[in-house]
């Protein structure tokens, strides 16, 4: 949940309460005591779990008392778009979902890795958020560095980054994606193609598996786990001339074959 509640109409503002609440949720995990490894014991996996299920439940209500007694003065998070906060600026920023919205946290694949006083959680997490009807559901990546303290154990540091949600994608006509198919080259040797079947397209280099991409639009491609779209480029005369793959802003242009 949010560690903001903005007025905005922008879903990253409204959820931007929930992606910030992803800078919130950092800790907030459902991490079973029985299954950590080695180096951290059960009383510990066990104090963690609890531990982390009640920050996630502060997270819903904007509680930051419990977050206040978890973090260590010098806490620091680095988010999902590379920003930093410190302590005093991540819980004066906590707040509840505003009125209109429900979401929920859930945390699985963790790992717990542990040496003397020290404890490292790293996990998966999945978020729902109705924002005023509409269905949002975001993954996250986040590790979390818990150290042993007179007090007991408190948060030293955490990062947090985005993954790619798998989609259905939308149905795109066939005339349309057999416009795509073809080969298309980056450099001399260095090539892939495009084919099309009633299930949508794919991509295929060399020998290897053709690898689904799926719709955005008539337009946009993504393939699951795998930041960044595929962009079918058209000339003036509306000939698909070449396939571009945007990767973290950075576009790798693929030439077609034969295209004039």
């Amino acid at each position: 949940m949010p560690t903001h509640a903005p007025q905005s109409s922008d879903p990253r503002s409204g959820y931007g309460a929930m992606m910030t609440s992803c800078r919130a949720l950092l800790v907030a995990g459902t991490l079973a005591a029985g299954s950590a490894h080695a180096q951290v014991s059960r009383a510990d996996s066990a104090a963690l779990t609890n531990r982390t299920q009640q920050l996630m439940d502060a997270i819903t209500s904007g509680d930051t008392t419990l977050w206040a007694a978890s973090l260590l003065p010098r806490w620091m998070l680095t988010d999902e778009e590379g920003q930093h906060l410190g302590r005093s600026e991540f819980l004066s920023g906590m707040r509840g979902l505003p009125s209109g919205q429900h979401g929920s946290l859930r945390c699985e694949n963790y790992r717990l890795v542990g040496a003397r006083g020290v404890t490292v959680l790293s996990y998966d997490i999945a978020e729902w958020h109705d924002y005023y009807g509409q269905e949002l559901r975001t993954r996250f990546h986040a590790t979390d560095t818990w150290v042993r303290e007179p007090g007991g154990w408190k948060l030293l540091a955490s990062q947090m980054i985005a993954l790619p949600t798998p989609i259905a994608g939308r149905v795109v006509a066939r005339p349309t994606l057999d416009e795509y198919v073809g080969t298309y080259r980056v450099a001399p040797g260095i090539e892939l193609r495009i084919q099309a079947d009633d299930s949508g397209l794919s991509v295929v280099r060399g020998e290897q598996p053709p690898l689904r991409l799926y719709a955005l639009d008539d337009r946009i491609f993504i393939r699951h786990g795998v930041r960044g779209f595929w962009l079918f480029e058209r000339d003036g005369r509306g000939a698909v001339v070449r396939l571009v793959n945007w990767r973290d802003n950075n576009a790798v242009v693929w030439q077609r074959s034969g295209a004039p």
